[in-house]
């Protein structure tokens, strides 16, 4: 998965962009005696893109569907340009949605496709000609307008289900797990594209995915949901440096957690006590919002770090720019994963927990000629230990 932290172009986010087109407030949902959502707050801003992103059955599809109008909240609210929409049915909204399934009719060509809902609303010809010919260009689908669907290809299907929602020219346009059904080459191409489309059209989109990789690369802003509540709303760096919990960390990306029995604070920050790793010192960004306000334990914390932020040296070499105050973890040589710009190596450490690292090619060179089994000594700094609250029990 990409590393936000170490994206050269990242998706500029507009900070101009504060007002809330779409206000969740308080939502919940029960299907007889399931909860799909309990108490969901969000503030969607305008012209933005925003994700939901989490695993199978979080809620966020629920949620979705609540914003689009095919489902009604159980508790809560849900405004739309300040105008409360709770109950109002999807076709007086000013919402649009496309499916995962794209839902192509295969007996109309991608003209027709496109206009059907114009046509539905008896516009004018001349107005439905023009739209039609206006967001076929947006989506560079001009020269196809008279082929039918089994003459598309996935990519192709897929932007005349983008026109056909943005013809109506919606407010906000819901997308469903919009690049699932579409291969990985594909795909890759295809998120550019529809960023590249949403900066042209300037509607607010709003993506369900369990793609981490995806919402990251994508939105904006993400809103992490599991077991329909919701975990945290942030931009991508700041879900992937800064996560609330053990949960958000654990699920954008890698990380390597130790349980705590004890937290102290101290001038320095705080003295961790971990059953796995010994007593740590860790300075005082590390800390949660909570022991930073005075707390001197915190039951149910660990100690996280990221596979990025691990160096591996040989144990008897002594030249290691590692810093002292550095976190290490002796172990062995595992195995090592080529993955193009970097590699992931992994330290076994008899019982315990495998430590893995992600390093560039420059850092492999010590290694390579090195066979499993050969003593290493796993090193992460201080400053990139984090302490969060135990929610993944």
């Amino acid at each position: 998965m990409t590393n936000p932290s170490a994206d050269n172009n990242p998706k500029p986010i507009n900070t101009a962009l504060n007002k809330p087109i779409v206000s969740l407030r308080n939502i919940g949902k029960q299907f007889g005696k399931v909860v799909a959502l309990e108490d969901v707050n969000i503030d969607i801003r305008e012209g933005e893109i925003f994700a939901l992103l989490g695993p199978s059955g979080c809620g966020k599809s629920t949620l979705l569907r609540i914003i689009s109008g095919f489902e009604t909240p159980t508790t809560g609210e849900l405004l739309l340009d300040e105008q409360d929409m709770t109950r109002m049915p999807p076709n007086k909204r000013p919402v649009n949605m496309v499916f995962q399934s794209y839902a192509v009719f295969p007996h109309m060509s991608v003209a027709d496709n496109v206009s059907y809902g114009l046509k539905m609303d008896r516009l004018a010809r001349d107005e439905i000609n023009q739209r039609v010919s206006t967001v076929l260009e947006q989506v560079h689908l001009q020269d196809f307008k008279d082929r039918m669907p089994d003459q598309l290809s996935g990519g192709q299907k897929q932007r005349v289900a983008l026109a056909r929602a943005l013809v109506k020219q919606p407010r906000v346009l819901l997308l469903d797990e919009p690049l699932s059904a579409l291969d990985a080459k594909l795909r890759d191409a295809m998120r550019l594209e529809l960023v590249k489309l949403q900066e042209t059209v300037g509607v607010t989109f709003i993506i369900v995915t369990h793609d981490q990789s995806e919402a990251l690369a994508m939105a904006d802003r993400v809103a992490v949901l599991e077991s329909g509540r919701l975990r945290q709303v942030d931009t991508p760096s700041a879900l992937y440096q800064k996560p609330v919990d053990a949960f958000v960390a654990d699920f954008i990306g890698r990380v390597h957690t130790f349980s705590t029995t004890q937290i102290e604070l101290n001038n320095e920050g705080a003295k961790i006590q971990t059953t796995e790793l010994g007593t740590l010192q860790l300075p005082i960004h590390t800390l949660p919002p909570g022991v930073q306000a005075g707390a001197q334990t915190e039951k149910g914390a660990v100690l996280a770090f990221r596979p990025e932020s691990v160096s591996i040296s040989l144990a008897d070499d002594t030249s290691n720019n590692a810093s002292h105050d550095a976190l290490k973890l002796p172990g062995l040589l595992g195995d090592v994963a080529f993955q193009g710009q970097h590699s992931i190596v992994e330290v076994t450490r008899g019982d315990a927990p495998s430590i893995s690292a992600i390093v560039d090619h420059s850092a492999l060179a010590s290694l390579q000629d090195k066979p499993l089994g050969t003593p290493v000594i796993a090193h992460c700094d201080q400053q990139n230990l984090m302490l969060l609250p135990d929610t993944l029990k």
